[in-house]
């Protein structure tokens, strides 16, 4: 990405420094340090929590794209991506060989398949997901403390009817609450003694649409919330539209912080407020730390996060 390419970046020098330091605690090497023998025997493949996420949800379509590129940059490709539905009974595995084979497990898949993978094949990287396992090597961001920041950031706002709009994972048998944003939500609400009234908790499966039923629930509540946190941008996306349905006007009469900064946050009206996650960094350290793991250079778990921080737009405004 351009943080790891040290193209000319707008992005802060901290954090900046913060993706290189990441980059160099795993040990890796550049492409051109790199012994040229035995690249051909590498077989890298992706394991997708769904497919449809590679094409259809820019957070985790942007981390693949830097794992696809990073592999480009290595003289590798891509063998192989498959959903976790049609990898249950693991044969792929003999189609590609135990030895050489290395999996990147993008987003959160079922346990009991990841249990199964960690088992049976030697290399396995999960990365944009929850560390699970103790026997993993994870590249991902700390999900609970930024949205810490991201809920802190509507208090000193002086908001104090907050609301949320997580996200389920049926097939982990996880519900919104679940989630490590909506825990951050939960930890700064219970931390300043405000209320947390239930209708202001809604699930939106991580769609735009679920994000625009969300908003349009917690608008039906009894008490309005002034503000809303909202677990990822896709999902506010949605709940800007909901409101803008019900002839509100953000920030003026509610307002939003949300979480992933995708390309798009930028260009809606107003521009969205939102955690910044280096989503093309993640794939591409994902990979160099694989390789790494393949190579021999690593040999205990390790899980590398990613720095995040807030960017303030124009969606929230201050309580008088």
């Amino acid at each position: 990405s351009r943080v790891l390419n040290n193209g000319v970046t707008s992005i802060p020098t901290e954090t900046r420094d913060e993706i290189f330091r990441i980059s160099k605690e795993i040990g890796y090497k550049k492409s051109n340090d790199r012994k040229k023998g035995g690249k051909e025997e590498k077989k890298i493949g992706c394991i997708l929590n769904n497919m449809k996420s590679k094409y259809q949800d820019p957070f985790f379509s942007e981390i693949i794209y830097g794992i696809e590129r990073e592999l480009h940059d290595q003289g590798l490709a891509l063998d192989f991506t498959y959903d976790q539905k049609d990898v249950t009974d693991l044969d792929f595995i003999e189609e590609y060989g135990v030895e050489s084979l290395g999996c990147l497990i993008v987003g959160p898949i079922e346990t009991s398949l990841l249990v199964d993978l960690s088992r049976k094949v030697p290399h396995v990287l999960s990365v944009g997901g929850k560390p699970e396992l103790t026997t993993l090597d994870y590249v991902t961001v700390d999900f609970f403390k930024a949205a810490e920041i991201a809920v802190k950031h509507l208090v000193n706002l002086r908001h104090e009817r907050i609301a949320c709009i997580s996200a389920s994972s049926p097939s982990l048998g996880l519900t919104e609450k679940d989630d490590d944003r909506y825990r951050g939500y939960q930890h700064v609400l219970n931390l300043k003694k405000l209320q947390i009234n239930p209708e202001w908790v809604q699930d939106g499966g991580f769609t735009i649409e679920g994000g625009y039923l969300g908003m349009k629930n917690i608008l039906r509540s009894k008490v309005r919330p002034t503000a809303v946190f909202v677990a990822s941008d896709q999902m506010a996306h949605g709940a800007y539209r909901a409101i803008q349905d019900e002839g509100l006007s953000i920030p003026q009469d509610i307002s939003i912080v949300s979480f992933d900064d995708i390309e798009m946050s930028k260009f809606v009206n107003p521009a969205l407020s939102t955690i910044r996650v280096h989503k093309e960094d993640m794939g591409r350290i994902a990979v160099r730390l694989l390789l790494q793991r393949m190579e021999g250079s690593i040999h205990l778990p390790l899980t590398s996060y990613l720095p995040t921080e807030l960017i303030v737009r124009k969606s929230c405004g201050q309580l008088i």
